[in-house]
């Protein structure tokens, strides 16, 4: 086969194979500088297409968190059905998607260092929030806990999902299982004794047990982890079951949105400290951050792309959306300053995570 037809040969095959072959097109005999001309088209091509696709996937979601905006503005809704809404996501919709998710995730023993890893983690963030905040760097009563935990629940799960898919949420919710103790046993208590000077243990514990989340995680790795689903899944109303989480799960990310979109509004009050105090946060989570992910990647598992899309999703979360409900009501300064901070971090974090993912793409 003569050079020539050989090039044609070798481009037209990248183009149908485009990751396996612009490796062969680019260390192929090419005396008269040929295939340069065309590997740099093919690579613009392939840029092109890719820059397409996650545009297809960033557009629905901020034309979902636009609608949530416009329906709010136009009073659609009446006053509490919002509040309906997130109850509806959090007691069904949520516990839905992560009981099938963890029902058909494969369980390495690596992934207990992981799940430990991320609380130690969580605790650090803490840490250096306090620091800061002793130091009196950027601070404001609580601030600590703004620098600390993420809003996986209500924006980590649909965004991933958004982009991902809802077969691939098991790479971030690997992050999330220690994350969700670290919550629920160490932050929401401190926060509570923060503003009360004690911690009620039982109403800890009972709102851990009674929690259809932490229902729907349990149960899934139980019946996951001792091949029990595997034996009952060709049964009749177990498949139905299952299908009818789908169909729920299915309107996660759609839901989601739409409640972030409609509780997109902030004052004016405070915001130029609200920016110093997000500025230092996502200094402070990119720092830590990317010694987590070299951590892990060197000690604990290999980072894969799809784990590296799933450590940058859960680290450029905003703060846990719960900070406003265990300020006094008498602090109406800094309920004010703390919901002003965490729309903007929404709204910083979402363009961010735009950028950064076309950028990897």
């Amino acid at each position: 086969m003569s050079a020539p037809s050989t090039c044609s040969s070798l481009a037209e095959s990248s183009i149908q194979h485009p990751l396996i072959s612009l490796h062969s097109v680019y260390y192929t005999y090419d005396p008269d500088n040929s295939l340069d001309d065309r590997f740099d088209e093919i690579s613009s091509d392939l840029y092109i297409k890719t820059m397409i696709i996650m545009l297809t996937k960033f557009l629905p979601i901020f034309l979902l968190l636009t609608l949530g905006i416009v329906v709010r503005k136009a009073h659609l809704f009446q006053e509490g059905f919002i509040d309906d809404l997130k109850k509806l996501v959090i007691n069904v919709v949520l516990p839905s998607i992560l009981f099938l998710s963890f029902l058909t995730m494969e369980l390495k023993i690596s992934y207990i260092a992981l799940f430990i890893s991320t609380i130690l983690f969580c605790f650090i963030l803490y840490a250096a929030g306090l620091l800061l905040r002793r130091a009196n760097i950027c601070a404001h009563p609580y601030s600590e806990f703004f620098y600390t935990g993420f809003e996986f629940g209500m924006v980590g799960i649909a965004l991933f999902t958004s982009m991902f898919g809802q077969e691939k949420l098991y790479a971030i919710l690997l992050l999330d299982l220690g994350h969700e103790l670290f919550i629920w046993f160490f932050y929401a208590p401190a926060l509570q004794f923060k503003q009360e000077k004690t911690i009620k243990i039982g109403s800890v514990l009972r709102s851990f047990s009674s929690s259809p989340i932490i229902i729907a995680i349990i149960s899934a790795l139980f019946l996951n982890s001792t091949n029990l689903y595997v034996l009952v899944q060709e049964n009749l109303i177990i498949t139905a079951i299952i299908q009818t989480l789908h169909l729920i799960a299915a309107m996660t990310s759609p839901l989601i949105l739409l409640v972030i979109g409609y509780q997109l509004q902030f004052k004016r009050q405070g915001i130029f400290s609200a920016f110093k105090l997000i500025g230092l946060r996502l200094l402070i989570v990119g720092i830590f951050g990317t010694a987590f992910i070299y951590f892990t990647n060197a000690f604990i598992l290999p980072v894969d792309s799809l784990m590296l899309y799933a450590f940058i999703t859960f680290l450029i979360l905003p703060p846990p959306f719960i900070i406003p409900l265990f300020l006094p009501k008498k602090a109406h300064e800094e309920n004010i300053f703390y919901n002003n901070a965490l729309v903007l971090y929404t709204l910083i974090m979402l363009i961010l995570y735009s950028i950064i993912m076309l950028l990897l793409s």
